[in-house]
Formats: C-alpha cells, sequence, structure tokens
C-alpha cells in the first residue's frame, strides 16, 4: 500500500510539473501571438499610408489577391492637377520650408480624395492623379460629379493653405491647374512578378492630363464627357476645342466655376458691418477672361458700396 501511494505521489508530482510546462509553453505561445498581432497591425497601418482606402481594404478583404493581379477596360473619371509654376521657386526657398509646404499640400489634398471616394493613383512632384470609378464602381455620373466635387474643394483647401503657410515665411502665391475626363481605360495591375503597380493607362488618361497643362490657374478644365454628366450640377462654360496627341478627333474643353446652386460669380462678400474681398490674384499672362471678369465685378461692387458710404458721409 505503501509503495502505491508512493507511485501515486510520483506520478502526480509528473503531471504537476507537465501541467506548469504546459502552462509555461502556453504563455509563450500567447506572448508570440500577441507580438506577431501587433507586428501585422503596425504593417497594416504602414501600408494605409501607401494605398488608397479602396485598394487597401481589396488586398485585406476576403478576395483572393492572386484573381487581382490581372487588368481589365472600365469607364473612369480621370484626375489631374499640379502647382502652376512650381519647380521656379523650388531653388529660392530653403528645403525644409519647401518639404513642408509640399507635405501639407499633398496631405491636405490626399485627404479630399478620400473623401470623396477617388482612388489616389500616385504623386508625381506636386502632381496628383486619381481616378473614380474602380475597385469601387457606382455609376458614371456619380463618379463624375465626385471627381468635380472633389476638385472644387481643393481650390478652396489651397486659399486656406496659403494662409497657414504665411506663419513659415512662406509667402508665395500658389495656384493649381486641374484637368478632368471621363471615359474608357485599362486598370488594373502592372509591372513584373516581383513589384507591381495598380494604375490606370489609355488615351483618355492622356486626355486628362492634357487639360490639366492647358487648365488656368486655379481653374477646372474638362472634357465633354465629363460636361455632359456634370452640367446639371455645375456652372461650366465652354472654353476651346483642343488637339492631343493620339486622339484623332480634337477635343472640347469646358471650364467649371461651382456648383449651379452656389453663387460664385465675386470675390466681393457683403455683411451687417461692410464687406469682404477675397485675395485676389491678377496675372497678366495667366489669368484668364473669365477671371478677369470675376475680378472686375468684385472691384466694381466694393467700388460701388464705398462711393454709397462716402456720399453718407
Amino acid at each position: 500500500m505503501k509503495e502505491k501511494n508512493q507511485s501515486l505521489q510520483s506520478e502526480l508530482a509528473e503531471i504537476q510539473i507537465l501541467h506548469e510546462n504546459t502552462l509555461d509553453h502556453s504563455s509563450e505561445l500567447e506572448n508570440d501571438l500577441i507580438d506577431h498581432n501587433n507586428k501585422l497591425e503596425s504593417l497594416q497601418q504602414k501600408m494605409k499610408r501607401y494605398l488608397s482606402p479602396q485598394l487597401y481594404n481589396l488586398l485585406l478583404g476576403t478576395e483572393d489577391s492572386e484573381n487581382q493581379t490581372g487588368y481589365t477596360r472600365k469607364k473612369l473619371t480621370i484626375f489631374f492637377s499640379d502647382i502652376v509654376g512650381f519647380s521656379n521657386i523650388t531653388d529660392s526657398i530653403e528645403s525644409e520650408v519647401l518639404s513642408e509646404v509640399l507635405n501639407q499640400y499633398l496631405n491636405q489634398m490626399a485627404i479630399i480624395a478620400t473623401k470623396w471616394g477617388g482612388t489616389i493613383d500616385k504623386f508625381i512632384g506636386d502632381a496628383v492623379m486619381v481616378f473614380f470609378g474602380d475597385p469601387e464602381f457606382i455609376d458614371d455620373k456619380t463618379h463624375a460629379v465626385k471627381c468635380v466635387s472633389m476638385a472644387l474643394e481643393m481650390l478652396e483647401a489651397l486659399k486656406k493653405l496659403r494662409q497657414s503657410w504665411k506663419s513659415i515665411g512662406f509667402h508665395h502665391y500658389l495656384q493649381i491647374r486641374i484637368g478632368i475626363n471621363t471615359g474608357y481605360c485599362t486598370v488594373g495591375n502592372f509591372g513584373s512578378t516581383d513589384r507591381m503597380d495598380y494604375t490606370i493607362v489609355g488615351g483618355q488618361v492622356n486626355i486628362a492630363s492634357r487639360l490639366e497643362s492647358i487648365a488656368e490657374p486655379s481653374s477646372v478644365f474638362m472634357s465633354t464627357a465629363t460636361y455632359d454628366l456634370v452640367k446639371e450640377e455645375f456652372h461650366c462654360e465652354y472654353v476651346d476645342s483642343v488637339q492631343v496627341k493620339g486622339i484623332h478627333a480634337p477635343v472640347d474643353v469646358f471650364r467649371c466655376s461651382g456648383y449651379l446652386d452656389v453663387q460664385n460669380d465675386t470675390y466681393f462678400m457683403p455683411d451687417k458691418d461692410g464687406f469682404t474681398l477675397e485675395e485676389i490674384r491678377y496675372q497678366l499672362k495667366n489669368t484668364g477672361k473669365t477671371e478677369k471678369r470675376k475680378i472686375a465685378r468684385s472691384l466694381k461692387k466694393a467700388l460701388l458700396y464705398l462711393m454709397e458710404e462716402a456720399k453718407k458721409g
């Protein structure tokens, strides 16, 4: 009986040791799992900085990413913008200030693009390329309206940025120009087996880029294809027809000046205490006819207001 008790105690001791070892091993596995999850979360946060939300969700979603390595033809709305004359001022500004200004600008543009559901294709220096319609497709009109709305908000955001940049000693009056086009593009992953780039290619992309290059400062130029989709929502006027390399027929160009339900024809803003005259920038060579008329109307309204006040004594 004594020997049997000793045998049982020995087995219990071994079981206790095994139990303690199992607990230690489980704790190690749990710690390794927590560490692994933290690394994955950190990696995902880094991926968010380099991918559009749509592409990020596609890659981390339930769909098989291996099936997403091809390309397809889709009707998209394409957006291009750049800062007018940015390269001309880079030599006259400290690199630290220039980097801060450019990063703030691009960050704000990215926030606005994400807000409106655009897929950020790439940043090329100070240039921005965005498209609507992939990987999430709604309908052609919605894509075009969202794109133009995004463009107008970007123009407004730049006004606020110009004011904030003065506090860091940056007083250059930066302006952007924007080109938008709607048409069929090839969209998907392009590149080598080791390095893929999710982007769009085709003649319609070239049209959007061309419209951006001929746009006036602080203006949005669009093609007929986009205009037909958004003309019920925005003030647009015909500008000209342009020839684009690789496109046989000339492209009709329209300028968008704002929403139809918003009066955006003046910089003169009256209020109960008087009026505010928004910052006006006139450039002899770059200011277009529409902008000149807007400036003239604004100054005329301000002058008439002051003359009426002068009469009152």
